[in-house]
């Protein structure tokens, strides 16, 4: 009988060792597990709650009100493990406790504790970024790498060597449809790799047109291009033609293209104009008006609903009223794509240079 009380004795250590080595075994590997479940989640979390940002700052211009901004500053996550083990052993005969004891327990407490930083997004800083047009360098690196660059010439070049792009109409002219003409022949040359934008290495922030052995077969859509441009036609026996750009209304004086871009801030218009509102706050004023779009704004819808959308690309409630993206709706899923992308250049340049010590910090316990 003693032999078999000692060897219970020794099983139970043997075991209560096992699950220790277990648990320490477990603590080496869970900061990997912990980066696999915890990045994805907190990096969803952020792209959600900055596409919700977005949108309803949106929604707060078309309303005539004050909006703002928080910036994600940081995220410090404390992990803390606490684990716990125990062994019953029992003394004397084993009737007296046979049963009644649990031979080893152990319990691990796996607890996240995150701290949150945000740095409101305002100052001189950020508003130089949002109302200034964007950089020849931006367009240029959206246009040259985008698959298709059709929706970045309408979406941000507001004129091209005088042909008007506008954003709204003021009157009952028509949209201009030699821009149309323009944008549709430079994603054709783009896609068919003819056209390139090249940055020029002896002035930072200048680019170039290079379309280049374009004949025989795109001969007549680059000759239609510089006669939209105002441009003169090509020799019959060059293989390419050198454009540079300019932030400028005008080129053809210098033989290149001149373009004027539109800001942040124009576009954040153009968006605001697509919503569409509720009928009682229609009636009651309380929205700016906008003229009817141009080419730019067309197909930009956002939509609105008395209850939560099942089917949204991004939602926010607003006024008792949910205003959302359909996530059918390519055209306004991409603008607002790209919108986000030159937004984020702006908050990010804003904060950074105004200043580096954010000013909310929030802890997150359970």
């Amino acid at each position: 009988m003693k032999s078999h009380r000692l060897a219970t004795r020794t099983s139970g250590t043997l075991v209560l060792a096992f699950v220790v080595g277990c648990l320490l075994a477990g603590c080496a590997v869970v900061g990997p597990t912990t980066i696999r479940s915890g990045r994805l989640a907190y990096n969803e979390a952020i792209v959600e709650t900055n596409n919700q940002q977005m949108l309803l700052a949106i929604i707060h211009n078309r309303y005539d009100e004050k909006g703002s901004l928080l910036a994600v500053a940081s995220i410090t996550a404390n992990v803390s493990i606490a684990t716990n083990t125990g062994i019953q052993v029992g003394f004397g005969n084993d009737e007296n406790y046979a049963g009644n004891l649990v031979p080893f327990g152990a319990s691990v407490v796996y607890e996240e504790n995150p701290t949150i930083s945000y740095t409101p997004v305002e100052g001189q800083e950020y508003a130089r970024q949002v109302f200034s047009p964007v950089s020849v360098g931006e367009f240029a690196q959206l246009a040259a790498n985008l698959t298709n660059p059709a929706p970045i010439y309408t979406m941000l070049v507001s004129s091209v060597n005088g042909i008007h792009n506008p954003i709204f109409r003021f009157d009952s002219t028509e949209p201009d449809a030699r821009f149309s003409r323009f944008v549709e022949i430079m994603t054709k040359l783009t896609q068919a790799h003819r056209l390139h934008w090249v940055a020029e290495p002896q002035h930072e922030g200048r680019f170039s047109v290079v379309i280049h052995n374009y004949r025989p077969t795109f001969a007549a859509e680059v000759s239609e291009l510089l006669g939209l441009l105002g441009l003169s036609a090509p020799r019959e026996h060059s293989t390419s033609v050198v454009l540079p750009v300019y932030l400028a209304l005008e080129g053809r004086t210098t033989g290149g293209i001149g373009i004027t871009t539109n800001s942040v801030f124009n576009l954040v218009e153009a968006l605001s104009a697509a919503i569409e509102i509720p009928d009682a706050d229609q009636q009651s004023g309380v929205t700016a008006s906008y003229p009817p779009p141009g080419l730019l704004g067309k197909d930009l819808r956002i939509r609105s609903a008395a209850s939560r959308p099942e089917q949204a690309y991004v939602a926010v409630k607003h006024r008792d009223t949910w205003f959302y993206i359909d996530e059918t709706n390519q055209a306004t899923k991409r603008f607002f794509k790209l919108l986000g992308i030159l937004w984020s250049v702006a908050i990010a340049e804003g904060t950074t240079k105004a200043s580096a010590t954010p000013v909310l910090t929030v802890p997150v316990s359970r």
